[in-house]
């Protein structure tokens, strides 16, 4: 069976300790006309899924639109099924030094094929920002949403200051900060957050001594390695946030709560 495989390299971790990635500093590109389903997912009938799709600014209309509907398409395959290989390793000293964090995806071609053979643009809208769109699969008549059109962000909620408490899901919260393209700065926010939602599920953790010498010097560390090797199922993006004074994009992950065996 065909995979795709995406590997993330990051040269600060976010939620695992509590920084976030910085991009490079440039005028703000962040959008601030978006549909209301992009800042927070509709709620579907059971067998229904839902993902947002977004890309930049096209001369041409209809091809960002079909970027859009590609990366939501993607965005669906891993919401089904996403492998996630997480591993770091930073020095346990009071100072922030991270060693070779590496963030490893992967998603099944097959399953990306037949969502794309039964699909649904449920709604869409394009900006002066870019162009976003709403999926649904299977096509089902079911369901639809009602076209609101553009909307600026709400004021911040609840989850980005601390993770939902809840009996019957799992979360997690992916953030990055001052990027200078807001498609790129989704993107990262999306992945980190289905990132830190395997970490809430399951990480191994282990503290290392170790002794480096030389001719006349002797140096003593203690390494904290963290990692996981977890596969998730439904695990959506359900919410995004965008803080415009801090320059801060948030996004929340959910996942039904795995049951014990």
């Amino acid at each position: 069976m065909k995979r795709t495989s995406i590997v993330i390299l990051a040269i600060v971790l976010f939620q695992f300790c509590g920084h976030f990635p910085i991009g490079e500093l440039s005028e703000a590109l962040c959008q601030t006309l978006i549909p209301a389903w992009f800042e927070e997912i509709p709620k579907s009938p059971a067998g229904i899924m839902l993902s947002v799709g977004y890309c930049g600014k096209y001369q041409d209309k209809n091809l960002a639109r079909q970027a859009a509907i590609n990366h939501a398409l993607i965005i669906m395959a891993k919401q089904e099924q996403i492998r996630l290989i997480f591993e770091v390793e930073e020095f346990a000293d009071g100072r922030l030094r991270l060693l070779n964090p590496t963030f490893e995806q992967f998603y099944e071609e097959s399953i990306l094929s037949r969502i794309m053979q039964d699909y649904k643009v449920l709604d869409s809208l394009s900006t002066e920002d870019g162009y976003f769109v709403l999926l649904s699969h299977p096509s089902s008549d079911r369901f639809s949403v009602r076209s609101t059109g553009g909307k600026s962000w709400g004021s911040r909620p609840n989850w980005t200051k601390e993770l939902p408490g809840s009996k019957d899901f799992v979360y997690g919260i992916g953030l990055v900060g001052k990027y200078s393209s807001w498609v790129r700065a989704w993107k990262d926010a999306d992945e980190y957050a289905r990132f830190d939602l395997g970490k809430n599920i399951e990480i191994e953790a282990e503290s290392i001594h170790a002794v480096k010498r030389d001719d006349r010097f002797t140096i003593e560390s203690k390494i904290l390695r963290q990692s996981y090797d977890i596969t998730l199922k439904n695990s959506i993006i359900v919410a995004r946030w965008y803080d415009a004074k801090r320059d801060i994009y948030y996004s929340l992950c959910r996942m039904q709560k795995p049951t014990s065996p």
